[in-house]
């Protein structure tokens, strides 16, 4: 009987083994690149008074997916360039097909002009995508990098800026939106041999305290000069740092402080051919990618663009929610309708910065958005929409109440048909306990919006981006569409996945889980296929289960499809589907989501 169980066991062993050993060496299945299923071919274009041509910061979910959604839900379609023209590729992966691991320069303002050609008037351009391919490589050029077509012309930056983008100002139908980045204080992980030491010796040099400089004195050569020192301006900026000295060359400085020079003067060259442009019709959005409220490198930069933007600059904070802004600003064009907005804090920190990467109090930080929508602050029975901002409790003893003060105001709002924006800005100061109750008590099919992730500066321009895009829409757009309300419900679905699911349940473990494996979670290793085989199905297995409760919330939500007249929708269904990690590291993620058709509210 002995033998024959473990005869029995052995057996068992075997299949167990052969089955895992079949799964590591089966072809891993194609997972469907969300990339390919949201682009729109210039020649499918049948309106072109509703299209945006969009060169992308880079292929990131924020500036990918998110925009596509957003415009998608407040009736605009966008137009992506062809290929991997605007893709960034981290060390070690496959070249885009120009052969770089940045965007292709020369075919985005190609692309530009044929976008001009085909007739269209609406342009939502990435300078950092057309000066230097992407945010990331933006990061790293230190000196000019003229442009080279294939039939031999060469340009500079600003000269190709000139013929393809200023000249579009030319056609006053034509409406251009453009958006670029103060440097942040140090680069990308993983890009061009950069690893983690270096970039934590870099963002200690770069937050090192500078001389700041004011009135007469704020001039690019003097910002330029005081770049090597620290406060006293005579002291070099690196001396005591023996912490990071061993990591920080003087290569790399030379080459950082390159880099800061040169984007600080292209984005000066924008702003003076903006403010001589012949008509009211281009426009920049200057975005401050991460800093802090201190006299860092960046705060003569920052001084210096505050005072230099003139007509069609405007200086934000946060980066990757200014294309979503922007996509609000062209509908806030289209409409010219200011929204009478209630703004109400619920946990009483909105005074303090939401973390050690923000430049303004959450406060200022809001406000700063406010009067980019145009929005006109009233009474709360006055308004027409309502914002609601989660801070992290000023007491924690108040936790539990604050909580229950913002889902009863939610649960009241649905009930009254308040047209809501949810922004969660807490930074998961009250941990599961909010989380909880919102999945179990508020239908977030009935917001316009939701956001809350990481730093509050691109969380609030999310929430900004998608609840007044969609408010006007929904309010001044006369013709409706099915497309439009089934893109509404991918962003909602998106940014609840991405927040909750991924970033607050499962990135930390599935970073544990590849570090046990020994491989970088920063950019992992596209060589190891058996690791990766297990690196995804760690991340399916997880991510997908914690996203039944995204998808069992908005099943039967009740959709705002319409405010003129009031109208709803149910949703009947979501499924999200395939997760995966477009750069090849776990601090972005993408997936696919499914909405079946919605049902008119009592039918």
């Amino acid at each position: 009987m002995w033998k024959k169980l473990c005869t029995v066991c052995a057996a068992v062993v075997l299949v167990l083994l052969a089955g895992t050993l079949a799964w590591l060496l089966f072809p891993r299945r194609e997972i469907p690149s969300v990339l390919e299923s949201l682009r729109v071919k210039a020649e499918d274009v049948t309106d072109w008074s509703h299209a945006i041509a969009y060169v992308p910061l880079d292929d990131r979910t924020d500036n990918l997916e998110d925009v596509v959604y957003l415009a998608e839900a407040s009736g605009y379609q966008i137009v992506l360039p062809p290929g991997d023209s605007y893709c960034t590729k981290l060390d070690g992966q496959a070249p885009n097909s120009n052969g770089t691991q940045y965007g292709d320069r020369e075919a985005l303002f190609l692309w530009l002009q044929e976008m001009e050609e085909r007739g269209c008037d609406l342009y939502l351009l990435s300078l950092d995508q057309l000066f230097s391919g992407g945010l990331v490589n933006s990061r790293s050029v230190s000196g000019p990098a003229d442009l080279v077509f294939a039939d031999g012309t060469r340009m500079s930056e600003t000269e190709a800026f000139d013929h393809f983008v200023l000249s579009l100002a030319q056609d006053p139908e034509n409406e251009i939106h453009l958006f670029d980045s103060v440097v942040r204080l140090a680069s990308t992980v993983g890009y061009r041999g950069f690893g983690l030491a270096e970039y934590n010796a870099l963002r200690a040099y770069g937050m090192e305290p500078r001389p700041t400089l004011e009135g007469e004195a704020l001039t690019l050569e003097n910002i330029f000069a005081a770049y090597p020192y620290g406060e006293d301006g005579v002291t070099a900026a690196e001396e005591g740092m023996e912490q990071f000295r061993e990591d920080l060359t003087e290569e790399m400085i030379r080459d950082y402080l390159g880099v800061r020079r040169r984007k600080l003067q292209l984005t000066d060259y924008v702003i003076s051919a903006l403010s001589a442009a012949p008509h009211d019709n281009i426009h920049l959005l200057i975005g401050i990618d991460d800093s802090s409220n201190a006299t860092n490198i960046q705060y003569n930069e920052l001084s210096y663009l505050s005072q230099a933007a003139g007509r069609g600059t405007t200086l934000l904070t946060g980066l990757d929610s200014l294309a979503r802004l922007l996509v609000g600003q062209i509908a806030q064009n289209s409409y010219g309708h200011p929204v009478k907005t209630f703004l109400r804090y619920i946990g009483g920190s909105e005074s303090v910065p939401s973390s050690e990467y923000d430049v303004h109090t959450l406060e200022k930080t809001v406000d700063l958005h406010m009067d980019l929508f145009q929005a006109r602050r009233v009474a709360e029975d006055e308004a027409e929409l309502q914002l609601l901002v989660m801070t992290a409790p000023d007491d924690p003893s108040k936790a539990e109440a604050y909580c229950e003060e913002l889902v009863s105001q939610l649960e009241e709002n649905c009930r009254e048909r308040v047209p809501t924006i949810l922004l969660e800005a807490s930074n998961n100061a009250y941990g599961d306990r909010l989380e909880r109750m919102l999945f179990d008590r508020v239908d977030f099919g009935s917001l316009l919006a939701f956001a809350g992730k990481y730093d509050q500066a691109n969380v609030t321009g999310a929430a900004f981006a998608m609840g007044f895009s969609r408010y006007l829409y929904l309010a001044c757009r006369e013709e409706k569409d099915e497309a439009s309300d089934a893109a509404q419900v991918r962003q909602l679905a998106n940014s609840m996945a991405l927040t909750y699911p991924y970033i607050l349940h499962t990135r930390y473990d599935l970073n544990l889980f590849i570090k046990k494996l020994r491989d970088n979670y920063n950019n992992l290793s596209p060589s190891h296929p058996i690791r990766n085989r297990l690196i995804q199905s760690f991340l399916e297995r997880r991510f997908l289960s914690l996203c039944g409760g995204v998808e069992e919330n908005l099943q039967g939500s009740y959709l705002i499809t319409s405010l003129a007249p009031y109208e709803e929708k149910i949703i009947s269904g979501v499924s999200i589907r395939d997760p995966y990690l477009p750069w090849n590291r776990t601090f972005e993620l993408s997936f696919s989501i499914d909405v079946d058709p919605l049902v008119p509210a009592g039918k």
